[in-house]
């Protein structure tokens, strides 16, 4: 598995799915316990040992979870934070959560709102993730995004006939980032995520699909995932093999400003296997990236003996480095082949590095672009 940089100047898959029984998901959530479990470890350093994985978040009054009136939604309010006018980036502590519903996950939306509830403005969010610290992700070892959002993913859905399941009580990290505008102060902005379920004990004759989240980045599994973007054309992609077989039913991406296209390559059959180009207004600026659907086709094909690179590529036409530096993110869902999804070793580096990067990120305003540069 490498990252690369470079620069230079200047209706298919419904039928047969419904014809078929969907397997018994598995909602018994398993917590590990004694000296290898996250959680355990030196109360001073937040360690388990050198070796080990960092300590989980404690309980905080900044993140509440709540099942919503129709039974079928589970919200996250994060929150409150003060984003002063002109400020840099904010990056609260990360948050541990409890989902309170089992079932199947469905799709989830966002928007950021005040104390009395009004709407604020979407760009107030940099980026959200919920993340669920028991479960590895497909093309790496380290812990699984089950929802991955920007300012430019507003809504993502896959049909009641799909769905990723969800134990009562699973634990799930939240981290994100807010850009405050540059005029305007909020003293109190909230952020809600709204999870949308089909619950385990709802009355239908079939349950849905299992599929699987996934989440790649072209900066690799572990480390910064921002990079700084210079005046220019640049590349950056990142190669690596799935754990598992499947089929890709939905795939979409995160992307700042300035961005030319994302790409998944199948790099072992020669293949592109899914580019988007991001969606912008007016003043050039990117406000959204659209999701494809590809279930209606039969999904496309993903092998574990193959490889795969995720690149992106950045045209910045400043004559200094762009304000929110680049990003290149793919996430979607996959039909696995395996009846379970892969089990991984909590104590695998990739593992311990990727959620002490998490955990460890500054908990105050900080505006970082200390990564690795695309060469241009």
């Amino acid at each position: 598995m490498r990252r690369r940089t470079s620069g230079f100047a200047g209706p298919a898959l419904l039928a047969a799915v419904s014809c078929l029984f969907a397997p018994a998901p598995q909602f018994a959530q398993v917590h590990e316990h004694g000296p290898d479990a996250p959680g355990n470890g030196d109360a001073m350093t937040g360690m388990v040992r050198e070796a080990g994985p960092p300590r989980l978040p404690e309980e905080s009054p900044l993140i509440e979870t709540r099942v919503l009136e129709s039974g079928r939604e589970v919200e996250i309010v994060l929150g409150p934070v003060a984003l002063p006018a002109g400020g840099p980036h904010l990056r609260p502590p990360v948050q541990l959560a409890e989902l309170p519903l089992a079932g199947w996950l469905h799709g989830y939306s966002w928007e950021m709102r005040d104390r009395g509830g009004d709407l604020l403005p979407d760009r107030l969010l940099h980026h959200v993730n919920v993340i669920d610290p028991d479960n590895r992700e497909l093309f790496s070892a380290v812990p699984r995004r089950l929802v991955g959002a920007g300012r430019e993913t507003k809504r993502q859905g896959i049909p009641k006939l799909l769905g990723v399941p969800i134990a009562q009580g699973t634990r799930v990290l939240v981290s994100s980032m807010f850009a405050p505008r540059p005029d305007r102060s909020v003293d109190e902005a909230y952020l809600h995520v709204t999870i949308h379920f089909t619950p385990a004990d709802s009355r239908r004759v079939l349950g849905p699909w299992t599929v699987y989240p996934f989440y790649v980045d072209v900066m690799g599994p572990v480390g910064e995932k921002e990079f700084p973007l210079p005046p220019g054309t640049h590349t950056v992609s990142w190669e690596g093999s799935p754990a598992v077989d499947g089929r890709i039913l939905a795939i979409g991406g995160h992307l700042h400003d300035y961005a030319d296209w994302l790409r998944l390559e199948d790099v072992t059959a020669g293949e592109i296997v899914w580019e988007t180009r991001p969606e912008v207004d007016e003043a050039g600026r990117t406000v959204g990236v659209a999701t494809s659907m590809l279930w209606w086709r039969g999904g496309v094909r993903v092998r574990k003996d193959h490889v795969y690179r995720v690149s992106v590529q950045y045209t910045n036409p400043l004559a200094k480095p762009a304000p929110d530096g680049g990003m290149g993110a793919i996430g979607g869902v996959i039909l696995a082949a395996e009846d379970a999804w892969p089990e991984f070793d909590r104590r695998h580096p990739d593992y311990v590095q990727d959620l002490r990067n998490t955990l460890e990120k500054p908990n105050q305003d900080v505006h970082s672009h200390t990564h690795h540069a695309p060469s241009g």
